[in-house]
């Protein structure tokens, strides 16, 4: 992972420690909530800390499967996404609607330098993992052109009836989704000794897991289409159980499920399966759409994307940065059990009546904040050791 990359994750981490931590305050009435306060949060999740780690990762890794040199450092996609980024929380703070699309357009640049980069490696020695980084890589550009239209009105002139929902689905069920079981199909074997799957079974998985997110798109795009919202959740709950099962299997054999970096790979799946699992209560109405709505996606990136970087971002710069052989996952209990019962708190807070809602919020909220301490430490010693080494040289 290239420098630039290792440091803004490291720093995108930092401060969202603090955002949960404000988070907590917000719940607790002691700070006033700013505009679009949830959405700066997640934000720093995914297109803080794992989009660095994913962007930074993703050339060099497909480059040494394909048995080419390794690729020089793209400052213009590292700029274009750092100051897209930058810009999008801007405007989210302040609503500000030029920033917004001046931020969006940057990162939808940077995302789309990224696939023409990956897309020019495909061939006969292309490792199975890159059709999952494409597709991926599809959805966010869908992702980002429909999520900056969330805040200027594009969604009646591209008819999308739910465009919320098709911004989250787009970038949780596409973007991450694929991007995660392709970074699995590559590091278990490094990390386990043996491959994921077969080819025949890693193929079936991607096209199930793309197909899901396709329908899952499509259903509220349309307005809350059953047939195909029903497809997709029986797709892609399919595929990624049969993934989750098969890395289980994997970490279970070499002896990972022993460590706290094994278990926050194999838990963080809990938080992605448990809201498509509530899905059919919503659509047969026993449960109200809006609370979890409003609140679901909270525990979906703090417990499902960041419990997931938690474990595999350290190793990936254990691997790649210091160039450890075999490097230990991230993480520790401490972070484990934090982020766990963070999660549980924040769902059970959805179905509770204020005042307790907010203080089980706020809880979560904290317990977020002090999940990512060790890990945040972990990355700080790691550029450190690195940055030691490069004087040394």
């Amino acid at each position: 992972m290239p420098i630039p990359y290792l440091i803004t994750t490291l720093l995108y981490a930092f401060v969202a420690i603090l955002m949960a931590v404000d988070a907590s305050f917000v719940s607790w009435n002691l700070l006033a909530a700013f505009p679009a306060l949830r959405w700066v949060r997640v934000h720093f999740i995914t297109l803080g800390i794992l989009s660095q780690a994913i962007f930074g990762l993703l050339p060099g890794l497909v480059a040494l499967f394909v048995k080419k040199a390794k690729p020089v450092m793209r400052w213009d996609i590292w700029l274009t996404l750092n100051t897209g980024f930058i810009a999008l929380i801007a405007g989210f703070s302040g609503v500000n609607h030029a920033m917004i699309f001046t931020g969006g357009t940057l990162i939808f640049i940077s995302a789309l330098l990224l696939f023409l980069q990956l897309w020019a490696l495909r061939g006969g020695d292309a490792p199975a993992s890159l059709k999952f980084y494409i597709a991926g890589l599809f959805y966010l550009l869908v992702g980002v052109i429909i999520g900056t239209g969330l805040w200027l009105n594009w969604s009646d002139a591209l008819y999308i009836k739910i465009p919320l929902e098709v911004h989250i689905h787009a970038n949780s069920w596409g973007f991450m989704s694929l991007t995660f079981a392709g970074l699995l199909v590559d590091f278990i074997p490094m990390i386990a000794g043996r491959a994921l799957s077969s080819s025949k079974n890693i193929t079936i998985i991607f096209w199930c897991m793309a197909l899901g997110a396709f329908f899952l798109v499509l259903g509220p795009w349309l307005g809350g289409n059953l047939p195909a919202t029903i497809a997709g959740l029986i797709l892609h709950i399919g595929s990624t159980v049969w993934l989750v099962v098969l890395m289980g299997r994997a970490l279970k054999a070499s002896g990972h499920l022993s460590t706290a970096g094994g278990w926050h790979l194999l838990a963080s799946y809990i938080w992605i399966l448990l809201p498509v699992l509530i899905a059919p209560l919503i659509l047969t109405r026993l449960i109200a759409a809006g609370p979890v709505e409003a609140t679901a996606p909270q525990p979906l990136i703090y417990g499902w994307v960041l419990q997931f970087g938690i474990a595999l971002i350290p190793y990936i710069a254990r691997r790649t940065f210091l160039k450890e052989e075999n490097p230990q996952l991230g993480g520790c209990w401490g972070s484990l059990t934090a982020i766990m019962l963070g999660s549980v708190l924040i769902w059970v807070s959805i179905f509770i009546p204020a005042p307790a809602k907010g203080i089980l919020y706020g809880i979560g909220f904290a317990l977020y904040a002090v999940a990512l301490i060790y890990p945040i430490k972990e990355m700080f010693e790691i550029t450190r050791a690195g940055l030691e080494k490069l004087d040394l040289a």
